[in-house]
């Protein structure tokens, strides 16, 4: 990219100046929890960011997914943002959904930009958006979702994501 020239970003990773791919490079992170069911364990740490992503969020849980029957293949990992709603932070939200448009397009129920929809499903804690992208088996998710007032930002199979962008690099 040459100085000076705006580049549209082409995945949600290039929206946040924090580089999600770097989150384990430094020991500023915490576990949060660590539970075991069955074959599968999961521990989740939370780093704080160093400044406020996107307007909204200020720190990131990475939740990571091991199978102990294969330990040396490779670790399943979902990304979340969470931010407490309110009016003050709405418009954030709206170009959050907007910008996921114009990277992704459409969403997985046809939905596009922000509309009168999401007004109504956001003062409800009801608002849902997902974008299901990929191919193969690197198939990812990024879901946008609310309750009990707390907007969620994930991105599931956050390691698929990362797997194809080395693998089409821009």
């Amino acid at each position: 990219m040459e100085f000076g020239i705006f580049k549209e970003p082409k995945n949600i990773i290039e929206l946040f100046t924090f580089d999600l791919s770097t989150f384990f490079y430094e020991d500023d992170y915490e576990e949060i929890s660590c539970v075991e069911e069955g074959e599968v364990f999961m521990i989740e740490y939370e780093k704080a960011l160093p400044w406020t992503e996107v307007g909204l969020f200020n720190s990131v849980v990475f939740r990571v997914f091991n199978d102990k029957k294969n330990i040396i293949g490779s670790n399943h990992i979902n990304v979340r943002f969470s931010v407490e709603y309110s009016k003050n932070n709405k418009s954030y939200i709206v170009k959050l959904i907007n910008k996921l448009y114009k990277i992704y397009g459409w969403d997985d129920e046809n939905r596009g930009e922000w509309s009168d929809i999401d007004d109504e499903k956001i003062e409800k804690s009801e608002l849902i958006r997902q974008w299901t992208l990929g191919e193969g088996k690197y198939i990812y998710t990024v879901h946008i979702s609310m309750g009990n007032n707390t907007l969620l930002l994930e991105i599931l199979f956050f390691n698929h994501l990362l797997k194809l962008i080395q693998e089409n690099p821009l």
